[in-house]
């Protein structure tokens, strides 16, 4: 299995439209990349927020492998936040397209949640 298999289907579309459009990197001297270093810790009930960082271009954020926190969501232009309800260890891959280079970067997270009401 090849990374573009496990890709969420609207990844692929959008690398298959900027290969056939013939785009060209957005940054000529550098590859796309996540650049957040690490995630803040949560608390159950506490609203989260976080946000995700790319070098060199970056559009479309998505979670390639694992789960969040219920509660918390990951939106397109890479903010990360809600409510949690659960505690508990949360590891995840998130990953960042570039619709400019059609370049698409990973880098695995992990979200601690804690519950300070038991």
């Amino acid at each position: 299995m090849t990374m573009l298999d496990r890709r969420p289907i609207g990844v692929a579309c959008l690398l298959f439209l900027a290969a056939l459009a013939g785009a060209v990197p957005a940054c000529s001297d550098c590859n796309l990349s996540v650049s957040t270093q690490s995630l803040p810790d949560g608390d159950v009930g506490m609203f989260y927020f976080a946000q995700f960082d790319s070098h060199c271009g970056g559009d479309d954020w998505f979670i390639q492998t694992g789960i969040l926190p219920p509660g918390i969501g990951l939106q397109e232009n890479g903010k990360l936040q809600g409510t949690p309800t659960s505690a508990g260890t949360f590891p995840f891959t998130v990953g960042v397209f570039d619709f400019g280079s059609g370049e698409v970067a990973y880098k695995g997270f992990e979200i601690e949640i804690l519950d300070f009401t038991s």
